[in-house]
């Protein structure tokens, strides 16, 4: 073989080789690209499905969140409960003014001066219309003052009809709160109050003939109230004392040879509490219970051996009451009554406005 056919042989063997060896590493890279392509793709699925997670986590949070409110929000909720029971549980903002109107109607045992020389016991009717105002000087200090307007009636459509309309005991009051609470916390509110005797007395008047719309005497009174917010309701009640000024100076002819001069009037104790829940953002529901202990009345007369005494005095009720919250300034209330030592019921509307000066 010549040495140009040894030359071409080898050439020829070194291109099949070549080719061979492109092959091999075309097929290799082309498994390796395959391999990368699949791992690419899982890596890619893996990241679909991680996104797809966090969405949802994403989701269940903002859900979560819609649910929860922060503690403000259950103070401001907890307040608009309670203002459908009673103010006497919460102070409004510093420089706030409510104008409250409350009205009241009652059928309830009435005072009148009888033959027997002591308080005795009639069935009666009263109409209230009362206006409230409050201003808190500051978040933890308000005060208050109630002007009444009473229409009582008795006995209607017989020879013994009596109705009187008169002005009630005006009231002035102080509301304090000690200590600022949280949501969940026990709230407590003081309260002190002082009546003035400017409606009709009991012990000025002809009882056979008229009706008082008063009582006659100067009184005050501290009430400590608390609350505290017991998922999903709220719990409120109160502790308080009255003390009542002597009615002196008087002379009121009961019978022909008795003059009353003096009354020596007893204190009170009272109590009460309750549970409110709230139905919706708009509507909420109580009922409540309330207890007082009088102590007894004395009667001086100027022809008389010795005093007569009324004897203490017990009432309860129990109370059902609903609150709609009309707009953001106020929350309707109504409440109905029943009294537990007697024949007694009351209905209650009340309509509060608070305004920010």
């Amino acid at each position: 073989m010549s040495d140009s056919s040894r030359r071409k042989q080898y050439v020829k063997k070194m291109l099949i080789s070549f080719f061979i060896l492109f092959c091999f590493c075309l097929s290799n890279e082309t498994a390796c690209a395959q391999e990368e392509n699949n791992d690419n793709q899982e890596l890619v699925n893996k990241i679909e499905e991680l996104e797809k997670r966090l969405n949802e986590l994403t989701e269940e949070s903002r859900a979560r969140r819609k649910l929860e409110i922060t503690e403000q929000e259950k103070q401001e909720k907890e307040k608009e409960v309670l203002e459908a029971v009673s103010r006497e549980y919460t102070l409004d903002p510093k420089h706030s003014f409510s104008l409250d109107y409350t009205f009241n109607y009652e059928y309830t045992p009435s005072e009148t001066i009888t033959s027997q020389l002591i308080i005795d016991r009639t069935a009666d009717h009263t109409i209230e219309h009362r206006i409230s105002t409050s201003y808190s000087v500051l978040d933890n200090l308000a005060v208050s003052s109630d002007l009444p307007f009473v229409y009582r009636y008795n006995q209607l459509g017989t020879d013994e009809e009596k109705d009187e309309t008169d002005i009630g005991d005006i009231s002035f009051g102080m509301a304090v709160q000690p200590y600022k609470s949280k949501a969940g916390q026990v709230a407590m509110t003081l309260n002190l109050g002082a009546k003035l005797p400017t409606g009709r007395s009991p012990f000025k008047i002809n009882p056979e003939t008229e009706l008082s719309t008063g009582s006659g005497i100067y009184s005050f009174s501290a009430t400590a109230s608390f609350s505290k917010q017991i998922d999903p309701v709220v719990a409120f009640w109160n502790l308080g004392y009255t003390y009542t000024m002597d009615a002196t100076g008087l002379d009121y002819r009961v019978a022909e040879n008795y003059i009353l001069e003096k009354v020596e009037t007893g204190d009170q104790i009272s109590f009460g509490g309750g549970l409110a829940y709230s139905l919706s953002y708009k509507v909420s529901v109580n009922t409540s219970f309330s207890y007082s202990y009088t102590y007894s009345n004395s009667y001086f007369y100027q022809n008389a051996l010795q005093a007569f005494e009324s004897g203490d005095q017990v009432s309860a009720s129990m109370s059902m009451g609903m609150g709609w919250r009309a707009s953001q300034k106020t929350t309707l209330s109504f409440r109905l009554g029943y009294s537990l030592t007697g024949s007694g019921l009351s209905l209650t509307f009340r309509a509060p406005f608070t305004f920010v000066l």
